[in-house]
């Protein structure tokens, strides 16, 4: 089993399957499996960043009275959708269209 330091990639560029830049890796989402934790998403943009900062409600407030009326936004990366083969160059498995964007 291959052992991957995940906060380690937290910032991290990903890129589509034909090298375009699509957000930066701001969050991880797990789940407990028996003693272990599983990988279930990863989370990308400026939503995943409020997210891991735990500010998503009270980022928006914030942002609202400088005009910023719509949500920050962001890709949900399925676990299996990510390439963690070359660590220093993150790329999406599948297009930018097949993932779930994250509502503005």
């Amino acid at each position: 089993m291959t052992e991957i330091h995940l906060e380690l990639l937290l910032g991290t560029q990903v890129h589509d399957i034909d090298d375009r830049p699509v957000g930066r890796l701001e969050e991880i989402k797990a789940e407990a499996a028996g003693e272990n934790f599983v990988v279930v998403e990863y989370h990308l943009g400026a939503l995943g960043l409020l997210e891991r900062l735990s500010a998503t409600t009270i980022g928006h407030a914030i942002l609202r009275p400088f005009g910023f009326k719509e949500r920050p936004s962001g890709y949900i990366v399925p676990w299996d959708k990510l390439d963690l083969t070359d660590l220093d160059h993150l790329r999406l498995r599948c297009t930018v269209a097949e993932l779930d964007a994250r509502p503005r």
